[in-house]
């Protein structure tokens, strides 16, 4: 169908819905973020009818390949509705449409909120504690969405939650190409530690910043309900304080402000009473959950089926959060963490060519030609291009610039940096090197830490230390930020 064909089928069942003579569609775009999902914002003119005027809706419809564990748009509009007519704070659900014959592909209507949900822009307000109120708001509004009563359409989750969860993990780490040791490494941990149970909610399962919409220091709606469904209160809790979700903002709670904040609002408004220690785990899991979902999002894109720039960064993200998990753990009791090794390389991203091994040198020398040219054109890109767009265009002009910046970090510092790493890994540990299987040492790795050959506490803080000199090997090229915490 084409562009125009699709637009005029929308119209006619738009003013179908809305009960107008008939619907001009203004102008349409994407709106940011929706990685999973595909947002667009729609300004339409109706004539005649009870909406009669001019009006701004979202279109929210199924991306290319969408994830298993997301919600059908039916599901997540039936959701919505529930949410919404129980005071929830969610934009307004209009209307569904479950045919493919408007736009080849089911979708759903919504009234747009006004507000601002990008977090970098919102971390940046939070400091001297200028968030606090919102954050404890935050945290009364999340009980609120746990004390929605389920139903049978919310399907049956498991009484022992955090069993269930990890087994899926280690299932679908095992359906992806390349074995994952950090993962496995914080796997095993959490299912020799696991998290104390916790009272089993409608949880919404993505609640962060980013999915947040505020307007003058107040929440205007909680958005993205495509993972709702039964779970544990404290599951949304730890994902909510996990700091892939600070965003770089001070504060412990989505960046924005403090646990205690968050956790007063929470328990206020009727939430269960929280331990913080078992908190920290649940902080872990989340960690963990979203490194396999970002792992799956890469592989949407390097499958093919939906080829996308904001997919394919999401796997750089990798690294990052397994420093986060190795940090997050804590040592093994009987281990001083004085007496382990720290990491002996502390470059930045403003590492010399001086510096770098002797090995690596030439290889630098030889891309210099293609890494001086990749940066004139990055901070071409930001100084000149960036600052003239807005909306859809800025956003997807940053993160070409983002997608710069680590090709140049990997032509400066070299494919083959943390091979040295991973040979060491598989010498310490005498795990196999195959010149025709690049992974055969990691999977080695992956199989001994499942079945209980690294839970020596020795051996285990050992793993810790060589696998965190391979994320920082990794980070480096794709968050230096991350590798300088």
């Amino acid at each position: 169908m084409s562009d125009s064909a699709a637009d005029s089928a929308l119209s006619a069942w738009l003013a179908q819905q809305c009960g107008a003579e008939h619907v001009v569609i203004q102008s349409q775009r994407r709106l940011g973020g929706g990685a999973v999902q595909d947002n667009r914002l729609l300004e339409v003119v109706v004539t005649g009818g009870p909406m009669a005027g001019e009006q701004r809706w979202v279109l929210r419809s199924d991306a290319r390949a969408p994830l298993a564990i997301s919600a059908s748009r039916k599901e997540e509009f039936g959701l919505l509705e529930r949410a919404w007519h129980h005071g929830i704070r969610v934009p307004e659900p209009l209307w569904m449409c479950e045919e493919d014959s408007v736009l080849g592909r089911p979708f759903m209507i919504m009234r747009h909120v006004d507000g601002e949900a990008s977090p970098r822009s919102l971390v940046a307000l939070a400091g001297d504690r200028a968030l606090e109120p919102l954050v404890e708001d935050l945290g009364a509004e999340l009980a609120r969405i746990h004390a929605l009563p389920l139903s049978d359409d919310d399907g049956h989750k498991s009484d022992d939650v955090v069993s269930t969860q990890l087994a899926d993990f280690h299932a679908r780490l095992a359906q992806l190409d390349q074995p994952q040791p950090v993962l496995a490494w914080a796997l095993r941990w959490l299912e020799r530690h696991p998290p104390a149970p916790s009272n089993t909610v409608l949880a919404h399962n993505d609640f962060r910043t980013g999915n947040l919409m505020i307007n003058a220091g107040r929440l205007e709606a909680v958005l993205d309900w495509e993972f709702a469904g039964p779970n544990a209160a404290l599951a949304d809790i730890g994902w909510f304080c996990a700091p892939c979700w600070r965003f770089g903002g001070p504060g412990e709670a989505g960046g924005l402000g403090s646990i205690e904040a968050f956790l007063r609002g929470y328990e206020n408004a009727g939430g269960e009473r929280i331990d913080r220690e078992q908190l920290d785990k649940w902080i872990i899991l989340a960690t963990l959950r979203w490194a396999v979902i970002a792992l799956e999002q890469g592989a949407r894109h390097d499958s093919g089926v939906q080829p996308d720039l904001e997919l394919a960064l999401t796997s750089h993200l990798l690294p990052g959060l397994e420093l986060d998990l190795l940090r997050l753990i804590p040592v093994a009791a009987g281990i001083d963490p004085a007496s382990l090794p720290s990491s002996s390389d502390q470059a930045d991203t403003h590492t010399t060519e001086t510096s770098l091994p002797v090995a690596w040198e030439a290889l630098s020398a030889l891309n210099d030609d293609a890494r001086d040219l990749m940066e004139i054109t990055r901070q071409t890109l930001k100084s000149e291009i960036i600052p003239a767009l807005d909306g859809e265009a800025r956003h997807s002009a940053l993160m070409v610039a983002n997608a710069l910046s680590i090709i140049a970090r990997q032509q400066y510092r070299g494919v083959s940096i943390w091979d040295e790493v991973r040979e060491m890994l598989a010498q310490q540990f005498s795990l196999p090197m195959d010149a025709e299987d690049s992974h055969a040492g990691a999977r080695a790795l992956v199989e001994d830490i499942q079945c209980g050959k690294r839970d020596a506490p020795e051996r285990f803080e050992a793993l810790r230390y060589l696998l965190r000199e391979d994320a920082l090997a990794r980070a480096r090229i794709s968050q230096p930020r991350a590798a300088q915490q």
